[in-house]
Protein backbone atom coordinates (compact mmCIF):
# COMPACT_ATOMS: atom_id res chain seq x y z
CA UNK A 1 0.00 0.00 0.00
CA UNK A 2 1.48 3.71 -0.89
CA UNK A 3 0.83 6.52 0.57
CA UNK A 4 0.09 8.64 -2.14
CA UNK A 5 -3.09 6.21 -2.76
CA UNK A 6 -4.24 6.20 0.82
CA UNK A 7 -4.28 9.82 0.38
CA UNK A 8 -6.64 9.63 -3.11
CA UNK A 9 -8.90 7.37 -1.38
CA UNK A 10 -9.44 9.18 1.57
CA UNK A 11 -10.16 12.19 -0.53
CA UNK A 12 -12.59 10.11 -2.89
CA UNK A 13 -14.74 9.08 0.42
CA UNK A 14 -14.49 12.12 2.27
CA UNK A 15 -14.63 15.16 -0.30
CA UNK A 16 -11.71 16.63 1.62
CA UNK A 17 -8.20 17.69 0.12
CA UNK A 18 -5.86 15.44 1.44
CA UNK A 19 -2.05 16.92 1.70
CA UNK A 20 1.03 16.12 3.86
CA UNK A 21 3.91 18.88 4.46
CA UNK A 22 7.22 16.71 3.97
CA UNK A 23 10.04 16.91 6.64
CA UNK A 24 11.63 13.44 6.99
CA UNK A 25 13.94 12.35 4.70
CA UNK A 26 11.81 8.65 4.15
CA UNK A 27 9.62 10.45 2.26
CA UNK A 28 12.28 10.83 -0.42
CA UNK A 29 13.36 7.26 0.55
CA UNK A 30 10.73 4.74 1.57
CA UNK A 31 8.57 4.13 -1.89
CA UNK A 32 5.51 3.41 0.26
CA UNK A 33 5.92 7.19 1.83
CA UNK A 34 6.37 8.87 -1.99
CA UNK A 35 4.09 11.13 -2.48
CA UNK A 36 2.75 12.42 -6.25
CA UNK A 37 3.72 16.74 -6.36
CA UNK A 38 0.89 17.81 -5.83
CA UNK A 39 -0.07 16.08 -2.80
CA UNK A 40 2.66 18.00 -0.93
CA UNK A 41 0.79 21.19 -1.12
CA UNK A 42 -3.00 22.25 -0.89
CA UNK A 43 -4.66 20.98 -4.31
CA UNK A 44 -7.81 21.95 -4.32
CA UNK A 45 -9.17 23.95 -7.10
CA UNK A 46 -10.23 26.67 -5.41
CA UNK A 47 -7.07 27.30 -3.90
CA UNK A 48 -5.03 26.82 -6.98
CA UNK A 49 -7.63 29.90 -8.34
CA UNK A 50 -6.31 31.91 -5.70
CA UNK A 51 -2.52 31.35 -6.23
CA UNK A 52 -3.16 31.76 -10.02
CA UNK A 53 -4.72 35.28 -8.94
CA UNK A 54 -2.10 37.05 -7.28
CA UNK A 55 -2.79 35.59 -4.25
CA UNK A 56 0.12 32.67 -3.33
CA UNK A 57 1.62 35.29 -0.84
CA UNK A 58 -0.92 34.94 1.41
CA UNK A 59 -1.29 31.87 1.04
CA UNK A 60 2.44 31.06 1.83
CA UNK A 61 2.29 33.22 4.85
CA UNK A 62 -0.90 31.39 5.91
CA UNK A 63 1.42 28.15 5.68
CA UNK A 64 3.83 29.50 7.38
CA UNK A 65 1.99 30.27 10.53
CA UNK A 66 -0.13 27.00 10.33
CA UNK A 67 3.11 24.99 10.21
CA UNK A 68 4.14 27.41 13.49
CA UNK A 69 1.56 26.19 15.49
CA UNK A 70 1.81 22.11 14.52
CA UNK A 71 5.28 22.49 15.41
CA UNK A 72 4.14 22.75 18.89
CA UNK A 73 3.03 19.23 18.02
CA UNK A 74 -1.13 19.80 18.43
CA UNK A 75 -4.03 19.29 16.14
CA UNK A 76 -6.11 22.16 15.31
CA UNK A 77 -8.58 23.47 12.63
CA UNK A 78 -9.56 26.72 11.49
CA UNK A 79 -10.36 28.94 8.10
CA UNK A 80 -7.31 30.56 5.79
CA UNK A 81 -8.02 34.09 5.06
CA UNK A 82 -10.06 33.26 2.11
CA UNK A 83 -12.39 30.62 3.84
CA UNK A 84 -10.86 27.37 3.67
CA UNK A 85 -11.05 25.39 6.60
CA UNK A 86 -8.97 22.67 7.04
CA UNK A 87 -7.79 20.08 9.98
CA UNK A 88 -4.08 19.96 10.77
CA UNK A 89 -2.28 16.70 12.58
CA UNK A 90 1.28 17.60 13.02
CA UNK A 91 3.25 14.11 13.69
CA UNK A 92 6.00 14.23 16.05
CA UNK A 93 9.16 11.96 16.37
CA UNK A 94 11.76 12.18 19.15
CA UNK A 95 10.08 16.36 19.54
CA UNK A 96 11.02 16.84 16.28
CA UNK A 97 8.14 17.27 13.85
CA UNK A 98 8.24 15.36 10.83
CA UNK A 99 5.04 16.01 8.70
CA UNK A 100 1.89 18.01 9.04
CA UNK A 101 -1.33 16.48 7.81
CA UNK A 102 -3.95 18.93 5.69
CA UNK A 103 -6.84 17.40 5.59
CA UNK A 104 -10.37 19.22 4.63
CA UNK A 105 -10.37 22.24 1.60
CA UNK A 106 -13.96 22.81 2.50
CA UNK A 107 -15.32 26.63 1.68
CA UNK A 108 -17.97 28.53 0.34
CA UNK A 109 -19.36 27.15 -2.84
CA UNK A 110 -18.84 30.56 -4.95
CA UNK A 111 -15.11 30.46 -6.02
CA UNK A 112 -15.07 34.88 -6.44
CA UNK A 113 -13.67 36.33 -3.17
CA UNK A 114 -16.18 38.78 -0.75
CA UNK A 115 -15.00 42.28 -1.30
CA UNK A 116 -13.12 42.04 2.35
CA UNK A 117 -11.65 38.87 1.32
CA UNK A 118 -13.00 37.09 4.15
CA UNK A 119 -15.25 34.39 3.51
CA UNK A 120 -16.98 31.94 6.23
CA UNK A 121 -17.28 28.49 5.74
CA UNK A 122 -19.96 27.18 7.81
CA UNK A 123 -18.94 24.31 10.19
CA UNK A 124 -18.96 21.06 9.24
CA UNK A 125 -21.04 18.72 10.91
CA UNK A 126 -19.37 17.11 13.54
CA UNK A 127 -20.05 13.49 11.93
CA UNK A 128 -17.77 14.50 9.01
CA UNK A 129 -15.08 16.36 11.71
CA UNK A 130 -14.87 13.15 13.66
CA UNK A 131 -14.19 11.23 9.97
CA UNK A 132 -11.83 13.16 8.81
CA UNK A 133 -9.97 12.72 12.67
CA UNK A 134 -10.48 9.21 12.28
CA UNK A 135 -8.26 9.19 8.71
CA UNK A 136 -5.57 11.40 10.38
CA UNK A 137 -5.32 9.16 13.02
CA UNK A 138 -4.84 6.19 10.39
CA UNK A 139 -2.85 8.55 7.99
CA UNK A 140 -0.66 9.18 11.44
CA UNK A 141 0.10 5.20 12.45
CA UNK A 142 0.52 4.96 8.81
CA UNK A 143 3.09 7.01 8.70
CA UNK A 144 5.27 5.99 12.11
CA UNK A 145 4.83 2.41 11.17
CA UNK A 146 6.37 2.80 7.80
CA UNK A 147 9.14 5.33 9.42
CA UNK A 148 10.01 2.43 11.44
CA UNK A 149 10.47 -0.56 9.34
CA UNK A 150 12.64 1.99 7.17
CA UNK A 151 14.63 3.09 10.38
CA UNK A 152 15.34 -0.33 11.52
CA UNK A 153 15.88 -1.65 8.02
CA UNK A 154 18.66 0.47 7.93
CA UNK A 155 16.82 3.95 7.03
CA UNK A 156 19.26 6.83 6.18
CA UNK A 157 22.08 5.71 8.50
CA UNK A 158 23.21 2.35 7.56
CA UNK A 159 22.66 2.12 3.86
CA UNK A 160 25.20 2.58 1.65
CA UNK A 161 23.76 5.69 -0.87
CA UNK A 162 25.26 6.11 -4.64
CA UNK A 163 24.98 9.01 -5.88
CA UNK A 164 22.08 8.16 -8.75
CA UNK A 165 20.11 7.84 -4.96
CA UNK A 166 21.11 11.51 -4.24
CA UNK A 167 20.57 12.79 -7.80
CA UNK A 168 17.62 11.03 -8.28
CA UNK A 169 15.67 12.69 -4.88
CA UNK A 170 17.13 16.05 -5.46
CA UNK A 171 15.22 15.68 -8.38
CA UNK A 172 12.17 14.74 -6.80
CA UNK A 173 13.02 17.26 -4.24
CA UNK A 174 12.59 20.27 -6.79
CA UNK A 175 9.61 19.20 -8.41
CA UNK A 176 7.59 19.31 -5.05
CA UNK A 177 8.86 22.28 -4.31
CA UNK A 178 9.79 24.38 -7.24
CA UNK A 179 7.33 27.14 -6.41
CA UNK A 180 8.88 27.58 -2.59
CA UNK A 181 12.29 28.85 -1.83
CA UNK A 182 14.34 26.47 -1.84
CA UNK A 183 18.05 25.73 -2.11
CA UNK A 184 20.67 22.95 -2.26
CA UNK A 185 21.28 23.73 1.42
CA UNK A 186 17.28 22.38 2.17
CA UNK A 187 17.58 19.63 -0.03
CA UNK A 188 21.02 18.72 1.54
CA UNK A 189 19.31 19.00 5.12
CA UNK A 190 16.37 16.69 3.87
CA UNK A 191 18.45 14.05 2.36
CA UNK A 192 21.21 14.42 5.55
CA UNK A 193 24.26 15.42 3.53
CA UNK A 194 26.36 17.94 2.87
CA UNK A 195 25.31 21.04 0.68
CA UNK A 196 28.72 20.67 -0.79
CA UNK A 197 28.49 16.90 -1.38
CA UNK A 198 24.93 16.87 -2.48
CA UNK A 199 26.18 20.21 -5.18
CA UNK A 200 29.30 17.84 -6.51
CA UNK A 201 27.23 14.93 -7.50
CA UNK A 202 24.54 16.79 -9.12
CA UNK A 203 27.29 18.45 -11.03
CA UNK A 204 28.50 15.43 -12.19
CA UNK A 205 25.80 13.31 -13.13
CA UNK A 206 23.71 15.93 -14.48
CA UNK A 207 25.92 18.55 -15.64
CA UNK A 208 24.19 21.20 -14.21
CA UNK A 209 23.63 23.13 -10.76
CA UNK A 210 20.82 22.80 -8.57
CA UNK A 211 20.25 26.13 -9.48
CA UNK A 212 20.15 25.55 -12.50
CA UNK A 213 17.56 22.64 -12.52
CA UNK A 214 15.47 24.71 -10.09
CA UNK A 215 15.54 26.98 -12.72
CA UNK A 216 14.70 24.75 -15.87
CA UNK A 217 11.77 23.27 -13.56
CA UNK A 218 10.39 27.16 -12.48
CA UNK A 219 10.41 28.06 -16.49
CA UNK A 220 8.71 24.79 -17.94
CA UNK A 221 5.76 25.91 -15.18
CA UNK A 222 5.97 28.98 -16.27
CA UNK A 223 5.54 28.50 -19.89
CA UNK A 224 2.32 26.70 -18.83
CA UNK A 225 0.90 29.56 -17.22
CA UNK A 226 1.77 31.72 -20.44
CA UNK A 227 -0.06 30.25 -22.84
CA UNK A 228 -3.02 28.44 -21.11
CA UNK A 229 -3.81 31.37 -18.22
CA UNK A 230 -3.47 34.42 -20.43
CA UNK A 231 -5.55 36.71 -17.92
CA UNK A 232 -2.17 36.26 -15.56
CA UNK A 233 -0.03 39.01 -15.77
CA UNK A 234 3.67 38.01 -15.95
CA UNK A 235 4.51 39.04 -12.18
CA UNK A 236 1.69 36.77 -11.02
CA UNK A 237 3.34 33.72 -13.30
CA UNK A 238 6.25 34.95 -11.87
CA UNK A 239 4.99 34.40 -8.22
CA UNK A 240 3.15 31.18 -8.99
CA UNK A 241 6.82 29.85 -10.09
CA UNK A 242 8.79 30.46 -7.29
CA UNK A 243 10.74 33.77 -8.54
CA UNK A 244 10.19 36.39 -5.77
CA UNK A 245 11.26 39.30 -8.31
CA UNK A 246 9.40 39.59 -11.83
CA UNK A 247 12.16 41.35 -13.30
CA UNK A 248 14.56 38.75 -12.58
CA UNK A 249 12.28 35.59 -13.69
CA UNK A 250 12.18 37.90 -17.19
CA UNK A 251 16.04 37.62 -17.30
CA UNK A 252 15.88 33.67 -16.69
CA UNK A 253 13.22 33.28 -19.11
CA UNK A 254 15.23 35.17 -21.52
CA UNK A 255 18.05 33.70 -20.61
CA UNK A 256 16.08 29.62 -21.01
CA UNK A 257 14.19 30.58 -23.93
CA UNK A 258 15.57 33.33 -26.40
CA UNK A 259 12.55 35.53 -26.00
CA UNK A 260 11.14 37.46 -22.80
CA UNK A 261 8.01 35.97 -21.38
CA UNK A 262 5.56 38.71 -22.80
CA UNK A 263 6.92 37.57 -26.35
CA UNK A 264 6.58 34.10 -25.63
CA UNK A 265 3.10 34.68 -24.47
CA UNK A 266 2.23 36.45 -27.81
CA UNK A 267 4.51 34.57 -30.12
CA UNK A 268 2.30 31.17 -28.85
CA UNK A 269 4.15 28.13 -29.53
CA UNK A 270 6.00 29.09 -32.32
CA UNK A 271 8.44 30.86 -29.27
CA UNK A 272 9.00 27.51 -27.87
CA UNK A 273 11.77 26.25 -29.44
CA UNK A 274 15.40 27.87 -28.00
CA UNK A 275 19.02 27.67 -28.06
CA UNK A 276 20.51 26.07 -25.00
CA UNK A 277 21.14 27.93 -21.87
CA UNK A 278 23.89 29.30 -21.00
CA UNK A 279 25.85 27.47 -18.13
CA UNK A 280 25.33 28.74 -14.35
Amino acid sequence: MKLSAVLRYIEKETGAIVSVHLLHPAFLDCEALRLEPDQSLHHGEFCRYNKMHGEIKACIRNKARSLQVASKGRSFSGTCPFGVWDYVRPICSEGKLIAVLYLGGFRSASPALPADGAAQTPPLPEARRAALRRYADFLEQFIRIEIAIWSRTGGAKGKQRTPEYYVRNTLFYIDCNFSKDISVEDAAETLRVTPNYLGEQIRKHTGRSFRRILNERRIREAEVYLQLHKELSVSRVANLCGFSDSNYFSTVFHRYRGVTPREYRNAGEDAAPAPPPRAE
